[in-house]
């Protein structure tokens, strides 16, 4: 059976991604490392080349291991902060610079070192002043990365927050689904009970057996997922097939659904609980029986499904639909939100009619 995948991301037709995939916290940080420590590096050399060109080569190595210590002892302060997930992003703001700036004093010493081992003629430079030549470079890197923290962790909660509707989405698909079977199931054996007090054992015996045929169906069939019309319209023969049974020549059933709109998607098992409803306050008040017509047609890309008897009229049309009304625009408000509608009339020959205005997926 054809089917779409349901989300509450995107639309019913188009298939959902139901889990998204959790975000790393290093994901993204050693791209960043790289087009950090990579722009510092062009500039330092680019300055070199300006202040003092005689040293642009001879400086080059320590020039290189400088900025690697950079990028080493950045990443160990990355690794030090993800290890409290738990904080608050300020929190993790203020760790964050404290490491960065505690680092400072030893890449001050390292820097001197290569320098003397370089050009031992070069006058040693002071704390205060590399702290003011250089500072920045780490408190720049500070910030840019709590921002790249902040849209990771922006990004991770939107993840968990997508995963949570789409998990809710899919149980309420569920719950809603799932309420309707015990009551058709209950509806089905008491009218095999019927049948078998009446001593009527060969025509319990075909409702059995068509009843087997269908639950088989719904068990096999995934809620959160579409149908195809064809497929959908198939089921309720089989439905009426076992009613059939039990009310013999009092249903007159009339199912038209042009072949063109088989592949079709609806939500599946849609017009069960209607069906159902209109037997049991059409078919079953009178002693001649009645009608079920099932129709479907296009109407300017719209998929327009209509259920419809000829019982007895009503005034109130969610008192008797009961939970098999509610529970259907509940499924139709959770796949499609205001894109579908269910509209309940009572024709001029009285009975019931209700009409799903639908949008046309194939």
């Amino acid at each position: 059976m054809d089917s779409s995948s349901l989300s509450p991301a995107v639309s019913p037709n188009a298939g959902a991604e139901a889990v998204a995939r959790p975000i790393s916290r290093w994901s993204g940080f050693f791209q960043f490392q790289l087009t950090f420590w990579g722009l510092f590096f062009v500039l330092r050399a680019l300055a070199s080349a300006r202040i003092y060109p005689e040293y642009f080569w001879t400086y080059m190595g320590p020039r290189l291991a400088i900025v690697g210590a950079f990028a080493a002892v950045t990443t160990l302060v990355h690794w030090v902060v993800i290890q409290f997930p738990q904080w608050t992003p300020k929190r993790r703001l203020w760790l964050t610079l404290l490491l960065c700036g505690l680092s400072l004093y030893p890449m001050h010493v390292f820097e001197r070192t290569l320098t003397f081992a370089v050009a031992p003629d070069w006058p040693s430079e002071r704390f205060l002043d590399y702290l003011s030549g250089f500072g920045w470079v780490l408190l720049a890197w500070a910030a840019f990365y709590f921002a790249l923290d902040h849209a990771r962790e922006v990004r991770r909660q939107a993840a968990a927050l997508s995963q949570a509707q789409a998990l809710a989405h899919a149980a309420q698909l569920k719950m809603l689904r799932y309420q309707l079977n015990p009551h058709f199931l209950f509806n089905s054996l008491n009218a095999i009970s019927t049948l078998v007090l009446e001593g009527r054992n060969k025509d319990a015996e075909g409702m059995l057996l068509r009843l087997s045929r269908f639950l088989r169906h719904t068990i096999d069939t995934d809620p959160t997922l579409l149908a195809r019309l064809g497929e959908e319209a198939h089921v309720q023969r089989l439905y009426l097939e076992m009613e059939a049974v039990r009310f013999g020549d009092r249903l007159r059933v009339d199912c038209v659904v042009p072949a063109q709109l088989n592949d079709c998607l609806v939500p599946s098992l849609l017009l069960q609980p209607i069906v159902e409803n209109a037997i049991k306050h059409g078919v079953s008040q009178t002693a001649d029986g009645g009608r079920i017509a099932i129709s479907a047609h296009e109407n300017k890309g719209r998929l327009i499904l209509t259920v419809e008897n000829d019982g007895p009229p009503f005034a109130e049309p969610a008192t008797p639909l009961g939970v098999g009304l509610r529970n259907t625009q509940d499924r139709l408000a959770a796949i499609y939100g205001e894109e579908a509608s269910l509209t309940v009339s009572t024709p001029p020959g009285g009975g019931a009619r209700i009409l799903f205005d639908l949008p046309l997926r194939r």
